[in-house]
Protein backbone atom coordinates (compact mmCIF):
# COMPACT_ATOMS: atom_id res chain seq x y z
CA UNK A 1 0.00 0.00 0.00
CA UNK A 2 1.29 3.38 -0.95
CA UNK A 3 1.89 5.82 2.13
CA UNK A 4 -0.38 8.19 0.07
CA UNK A 5 -3.43 6.24 0.44
CA UNK A 6 -2.88 5.11 3.96
CA UNK A 7 -2.70 8.56 5.28
CA UNK A 8 -5.85 9.46 3.25
CA UNK A 9 -7.72 6.67 4.66
CA UNK A 10 -6.63 7.53 8.28
CA UNK A 11 -8.07 10.80 7.65
CA UNK A 12 -10.72 10.18 6.17
CA UNK A 13 -11.72 7.98 8.71
CA UNK A 14 -13.36 5.22 6.89
CA UNK A 15 -10.99 3.20 8.38
CA UNK A 16 -11.93 0.60 4.60
CA UNK A 17 -9.39 -1.52 2.99
CA UNK A 18 -9.23 -1.16 -0.59
CA UNK A 19 -10.59 -4.11 -0.90
CA UNK A 20 -13.15 -3.60 1.48
CA UNK A 21 -14.10 -0.59 -0.50
CA UNK A 22 -14.31 -2.45 -3.92
CA UNK A 23 -16.73 -4.99 -2.16
CA UNK A 24 -19.02 -2.37 -0.39
CA UNK A 25 -19.15 -0.74 -3.93
CA UNK A 26 -19.99 -3.97 -5.60
CA UNK A 27 -22.74 -4.47 -2.63
CA UNK A 28 -24.17 -1.09 -3.02
CA UNK A 29 -24.23 -1.71 -6.67
CA UNK A 30 -26.49 -4.54 -6.54
CA UNK A 31 -28.38 -3.19 -4.11
CA UNK A 32 -31.40 -5.85 -5.34
CA UNK A 33 -29.07 -8.90 -4.00
CA UNK A 34 -28.03 -11.02 -1.00
CA UNK A 35 -24.29 -12.59 -1.42
CA UNK A 36 -23.23 -16.17 0.32
CA UNK A 37 -21.04 -16.27 2.78
CA UNK A 38 -18.30 -17.98 -0.13
CA UNK A 39 -19.97 -16.36 -3.02
CA UNK A 40 -17.87 -17.59 -6.27
CA UNK A 41 -20.00 -15.44 -8.69
CA UNK A 42 -19.11 -12.03 -6.82
CA UNK A 43 -15.74 -12.75 -5.68
CA UNK A 44 -14.66 -14.10 -9.41
CA UNK A 45 -16.26 -10.09 -10.77
CA UNK A 46 -14.10 -8.85 -8.05
CA UNK A 47 -11.28 -10.35 -9.50
CA UNK A 48 -10.60 -11.54 -5.96
CA UNK A 49 -10.53 -15.00 -3.77
CA UNK A 50 -13.23 -15.97 -2.59
CA UNK A 51 -11.67 -16.16 1.17
CA UNK A 52 -11.25 -12.15 0.71
CA UNK A 53 -14.21 -11.81 -0.25
CA UNK A 54 -15.60 -13.85 2.63
CA UNK A 55 -13.54 -11.93 4.88
CA UNK A 56 -14.54 -8.64 3.52
CA UNK A 57 -18.09 -9.30 3.66
CA UNK A 58 -17.52 -10.23 7.67
CA UNK A 59 -15.21 -7.18 8.29
CA UNK A 60 -17.88 -4.83 6.55
CA UNK A 61 -20.69 -6.39 8.60
CA UNK A 62 -18.75 -6.21 11.61
CA UNK A 63 -18.36 -2.56 11.27
CA UNK A 64 -21.79 -1.95 10.34
CA UNK A 65 -21.50 -1.48 6.52
CA UNK A 66 -23.83 -4.57 5.33
CA UNK A 67 -25.98 -6.71 7.33
CA UNK A 68 -26.66 -10.37 7.30
CA UNK A 69 -28.94 -13.15 7.70
CA UNK A 70 -29.05 -16.82 8.06
CA UNK A 71 -31.75 -18.64 6.12
CA UNK A 72 -31.60 -22.73 6.18
CA UNK A 73 -28.56 -22.45 7.43
CA UNK A 74 -26.51 -20.38 4.61
CA UNK A 75 -25.51 -16.58 5.81
CA UNK A 76 -26.32 -14.47 3.02
CA UNK A 77 -24.83 -10.57 3.40
CA UNK A 78 -26.62 -7.73 1.50
CA UNK A 79 -26.85 -3.82 1.85
CA UNK A 80 -29.31 -2.88 4.90
CA UNK A 81 -32.15 -2.63 2.49
CA UNK A 82 -31.64 -5.82 1.04
CA UNK A 83 -31.53 -7.62 3.96
CA UNK A 84 -34.57 -6.02 5.03
CA UNK A 85 -36.22 -7.01 2.40
CA UNK A 86 -35.47 -10.28 2.54
CA UNK A 87 -36.14 -10.63 6.28
CA UNK A 88 -39.78 -9.11 4.97
CA UNK A 89 -40.45 -11.81 2.21
CA UNK A 90 -39.41 -14.69 4.39
CA UNK A 91 -41.28 -13.57 7.40
CA UNK A 92 -38.18 -13.12 9.21
CA UNK A 93 -38.88 -10.72 12.81
CA UNK A 94 -35.96 -9.06 13.63
CA UNK A 95 -35.51 -8.81 17.53
CA UNK A 96 -35.75 -5.34 18.84
CA UNK A 97 -33.70 -6.48 21.95
CA UNK A 98 -29.82 -7.25 21.01
CA UNK A 99 -30.41 -10.15 24.02
CA UNK A 100 -33.64 -11.42 22.80
CA UNK A 101 -31.87 -14.55 20.94
CA UNK A 102 -29.46 -15.03 24.01
CA UNK A 103 -32.33 -15.74 26.04
CA UNK A 104 -34.38 -17.96 23.77
CA UNK A 105 -31.32 -19.79 23.65
CA UNK A 106 -31.01 -20.07 27.13
CA UNK A 107 -34.66 -20.93 28.01
CA UNK A 108 -33.74 -24.14 25.17
CA UNK A 109 -30.84 -25.08 27.32
CA UNK A 110 -32.67 -24.91 30.41
CA UNK A 111 -35.40 -27.01 29.04
CA UNK A 112 -33.16 -29.62 27.67
CA UNK A 113 -30.92 -30.10 30.88
CA UNK A 114 -32.42 -27.64 33.51
CA UNK A 115 -31.35 -24.95 35.38
CA UNK A 116 -27.80 -24.91 35.83
CA UNK A 117 -25.79 -22.83 38.93
CA UNK A 118 -22.22 -21.91 36.91
CA UNK A 119 -20.98 -21.52 40.39
CA UNK A 120 -22.15 -25.02 41.57
CA UNK A 121 -20.53 -26.45 37.95
CA UNK A 122 -17.35 -24.72 38.61
CA UNK A 123 -17.40 -25.97 42.28
CA UNK A 124 -17.48 -29.56 40.65
CA UNK A 125 -15.07 -29.50 38.36
CA UNK A 126 -12.49 -27.37 40.66
CA UNK A 127 -13.13 -28.96 43.94
CA UNK A 128 -13.97 -26.93 47.25
CA UNK A 129 -11.87 -23.69 48.53
CA UNK A 130 -11.12 -25.57 51.72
Amino acid sequence: MKIGELTSRRRSGSGLSPLQARVLAHIEEHGDEVFSYRDEAAAKQLSVKVSAFSFSLWALHRDGHIDREEVEGKVYFGSCEAIAELRARLGIAVPRDPFERARANLERIRSRVGNISAVELLDAVRGSWD
